[in-house]
Parts: structure tokens; sequence; C-alpha cells
């Protein structure tokens, strides 16, 4: 009589078989990764484009409460002159006459004002109540709402108290506030190309902050400088003088842009609006003075930098700062 031998089961997995299970999980993870990082940048761009038509709404409202226009600081009024420099030194002026805690008049602006940031009229919408600080925040981006107790009491993003007035504020407490802020302003310190609501209804009021307003840390890399490269280059070639919230510094995707016609839209290109404008600069050629002005003399243009306080050439000139 035969008997039958009995087998134990296998209980568990050896070790081959373990390796090649996390070798095949670990493959997995390395598809995936990149797929699930590139959905949350387009979700934080989405979010980023939110908050910037936001900022519109409160720009119209803002205009239409008592037929007020855009936000624009009493300043210096511009010379007009041939080289389209105003009067306003508005590079690294974040913070500059903000006010103080419980002193709000403090930080109010005259006719005489000659050093105030573009941001500060921005800033406007947290002072009557339409926006809150943390609505200028992309969150693409590793800015820091700005979190003062009484932020009515101050006229524009920054560091707690003003400085003299008139005078620049410490190198850290315009950095915090160029922190502060995602978004960048039409250049409103000009005799043209003012932000308004009865503009072209295709230019540009607002946008991802560029390129030119300053480098806090290595990794931000360097100002790129006035454009060199053809308008029919490629957007990969124009990264560098994309805003650097979508990708950093000399890599950026593209920017959310916010429009007349109150829409915002996403450009690959820094260039928008009715004239095939670069937003960042300023045309590289006066219209008034020349019969010569091509898409590119006002798609590529002259960068903001240090003290030039360059104004918009003409309404449809884009200058969007920081």
């Amino acid at each position: 009589m035969r008997h039958q031998q009995s087998r134990k089961g296998r209980s568990g997995f050896t070790l081959i078989e373990l390796l090649v299970v996390v070798a095949i999980i670990a493959l997995l993870i390395s598809i995936l990764l990149p797929s699930l990082a590139r959905a949350r940048e387009l979700a934080k761009r989405t979010t980023c484009a939110a908050n910037l038509n936001g900022i519109g709404k409160g720009l119209f409202t803002y205009a239409t409460d008592g037929n007020q226009g855009m936000p624009i600081a009493a300043h210096q009024p511009d010379t007009d002159n041939d080289l389209k420099t105003g009067a306003v030194k508005y590079d690294e002026m974040i913070g500059s006459k903000r006010g103080q805690l419980g002193s709000p008049a403090l930080g109010e602006t005259y006719e005489n004002e000659n050093q105030m940031s573009t941001v500060r009229n921005l800033w406007t919408l947290v002072r009557n109540g339409a926006s809150t600080p943390a609505s200028f925040i992309c969150p693409s981006t590793n800015d820091q709402k700005n979190d003062e107790d009484s932020p009515q009491d101050y006229w524009d993003f920054g560091l707690g108290d003003s400085t003299t007035a008139g005078t620049a504020p410490s190198r850290s407490d315009w950095a915090k506030g160029y922190t502060q802020v995602s978004y960048g302003y039409q250049v409103p310190y000009g005799s043209t190309g003012k932000p308004s609501a009865e503009s072209d209804q295709r230019a540009v009021l607002s946008a991802d902050k560029g390129p030119y307003g300053i480098t806090i840390d290595g990794k931000q890399g360097t100002n790129p400088g006035d454009p060199t490269i053809a308008t029919t280059a490629s957007p990969d070639e124009w990264r560098k003088y994309n805003s650097p919230n979508h990708g950093g510094r000399d890599e950026g995707e593209g920017q959310n842009v916010l429009f007349a016609d109150s829409h915002v839209d996403w450009a690959n290109k820094p260039t928008a609006g009715p004239a095939f404008d670069n937003i960042y600069t300023q045309w590289s050629q006066d219209p008034t003075k020349t019969t010569s002005m091509t898409v590119e003399h006002r798609a590529k243009g002259f960068a903001p930098k240090g003290g030039d306080r360059l104004t918009p050439y003409a309404n449809t000139d884009g200058l969007i700062y920081p």
C-alpha cells in the first residue's frame, strides 16, 4: 500500500522574488513621479491664474467705485523726454514709504514723490479690503504672504515700518517685500501706457513678475539682460526672459497674464498684447520718432534695471515690473 506523502505549501517569497518586486515598484515610481510632479505644477499654475484673475476683479472694482480709475499712487510727473525715462525710481523700491503701524497716513504719497515701487499700487487692494496678502502669492513659487497683523495700516509690501520718507528701504527689507508678491504691475509713472480700464482691451495690466526684479539667492541666477533672440525663436529659447515663477529663473516656462478686458491667459513667451509686445521690456524705439518700428523692436526691447526709470513708450507698450 502506497502512502501519499504530504507536501507542505510554500509560505512567503524568496529573496530573489522580493528583489524583483521591489525593482518593479521602483521602476513604476520612477515612471509616475515626473507625471505627478507635472500634474502638481499644472494645478499650481491654474491656482496662480485664479489668483491673478481675482486681482483683476479687485482692480476693476476699484476702478468703477467712484470712477477712481486703476490704482496709481500720487507721484512726480513724467518729464516725457526722448529717452522715456520717468521721474520715479521704482527699481528695488518695494517697501519704500510703507507707512507705520497705527499711523497709516505716513505712507501716503504726494505729487513730489519720486521713489516708490510699482506693486504698492496692487497693495491698494489690501488697503480697501478687495484682496488679502495671501492672494498675491503664486503657489509655484517660494514666496510667502505678508503676515502683519494690521496690513491696512501700510501702503506697500515689505517688512515693518518704512524708513525715512523718500529713501530706499534696506536691502533685507526690500528683499523681504519682493518675496511677498508674485505678480508685477504695468509701470504707471509715465505719460503713456498707464494701467486703465479704458485701455485697448488686449493691453496687459498685470502678470507673473518678470525676470528683472531681483536676484535673492544663487538658484535664481542673474539678470538676463535685454532680449537678443528673434521673435520666431522657440519657447524653450525664450525661457530666461520669462517669469521665474514657473520653472525658476532662466528656466521659466511662461507666465499668466491679466488683460484689460479682465481675462487671464497663459503665454509661453513674454510677448502679448495688441502690439505683440514683450511685457517685461520697454520698446527699443520711440514710435513717435521713427517710421521703422518692427515687431522685433517691440518684442525684444530694453529691460528695466538699476535706476533707469523706464516708462512705456506708448499706450500699447506693456512694461510689467517687477
